[in-house]
């Protein structure tokens, strides 16, 4: 392991990321829940979980222009504050469309606070650091989904109706992240810099195969977390939640190993090896007979999803100037985004006409695209 990127702005930035991911994250699980109960309407509670994601991919773009034209802190300063204010009127409301409006407000606040925080992390690190840098941030993601759903549910109540506890527990958590961002160093990024970065065509072109190979593999990986928990009570598993305990597992486990493997094998061997785990364990999960087989496939996917995913980031980072990074992780989070808006609504159009079997085979098949693209893809030579 590198200690180069352990430095305390790394760490306390990293700290402070993980907040960011805590407030959105703690109405996450519970979000339809709300929409339900205010509604009636398990459509419209589906809505309220959709806004979140579209409004988020909304905001990636707009961070990639405001981040290669103002200072990294204002934007966080200035969006965090504006998340705050929308977590603080989550208490007083009451009606469906207040919270509909409220949880798009959040989605996109966060898009544009999440990716300017993750630009002010590759920021700080050497070029030669970034991999295991971008790998050990990512996980901060990993922890907020693992933790804030037991909080979610604790503060709600057995009956889980306490939502104001809820709400108030959010806008707390935002306003932490506030408060924490004070000592962040400015960072200052000049007009006169960003000219450097080229025109946006060349820039798009520069990142084009990882930004397609990303939204491939989310897509893909998008089937499991819509229709794994359908498909294994069909199969009459029981303990299907030790799969995710073995998938962040197999996450954990990514980030110390992944720098090793790739000075090993090289950075294309890994990627194609990773795109083709993933795509060998979705059919594994279609053929499984045993919950048990289930457990080892979460270690394999989460491994694999461990290191593409910081792979294909730093990839696109070092694609572009140092000066268009805003514009590189405002890319690669927008790949993700529209992986897994457009994936559930299309596996369940599969499911519907088939079965969930034929959703993983097909969710695998996806990943013969990306493993063309980057086969085919040609080197871009660092100087």
């Amino acid at each position: 392991m590198n200690k180069g990127i352990w430095t305390k702005k790394y760490l306390w930035a990293v700290l402070v990321l993980l907040c960011v991911h805590a407030g959105p994250y703690l109405l996450l699980p519970v979000i339809t829940v709300y929409g339900r109960m205010l509604s009636g309407s398990d459509t419209l509670a589906g809505m309220m979980a959709s806004v979140f994601a579209l409004s988020g991919l909304f905001a990636r773009f707009l961070s990639a222009y405001l981040l290669d034209r103002m200072p990294v802190k204002k934007v966080l300063q200035l969006f965090t504050a504006a998340m705050a204010a929308a977590s603080f009127l989550y208490i007083f409301s009451n009606a469906y469309w207040q919270a509909f409006v409220l949880r798009g407000l959040q989605g996109f606040f966060y898009g544009v606070t999440c990716t300017a925080m993750s630009t002010y992390i590759v920021r700080l690190l050497d070029p030669a650091d970034r991999l295991e840098g971008i790998g050990y941030s990512s996980l901060t993601g990993n922890l907020a989904n693992a933790v804030c759903p037991t909080i979610s549910y604790a503060l709600l109540g057995p009956d889980v109706n306490r939502f104001r506890w809820l709400f108030t527990a959010v806008f707390l958590s935002v306003v932490i992240s506030f408060l924490m961002m004070i000592p962040i160093s400015g960072n200052v990024q000049g007009r006169q810099e960003s000219k450097v970065t080229g025109s946006a065509a060349g820039n798009i072109s520069a990142i084009l195969v990882p930004f397609l190979t990303w939204v491939c593999m989310s897509f893909s990986l998008s089937s499991v977390s819509a229709f794994l928990s359908l498909s294994a009570l069909e199969k009459g598993f029981a303990g299907i939640g030790l799969y995710f305990t073995c998938n962040v597992a197999g996450l954990v486990t990514s980030r110390v190993v992944m720098r090793k493997m790739m000075d090993i094998i090289g950075e294309k061997r890994m990627i194609c090896g990773m795109i083709i785990t993933i795509a060998l364990s979705l059919c594994g999960i279609a053929l499984s007979s045993d919950v048990r087989q289930l457990y080892v496939i979460g270690l394999a996917v989460g491994f694999a999803n461990g290191c593409l995913a910081p792979m294909i980031n730093t990839k696109m980072v070092n694609s572009l100037p140092d000066s268009a990074g805003g514009f590189a992780n405002a890319a690669f989070f927008a790949a993700g985004d529209i992986g897994f808006i457009i994936g559930p609504t299309f596996w369940g159009m599969i499911a519907g006409i088939l079965n969930y079997q034929s959703v993983f085979i097909a969710a695998s098949c996806i990943g013969i695209p990306a493993l063309g693209m980057q086969m085919f893809a040609k080197e871009k030579k660092e100087a």
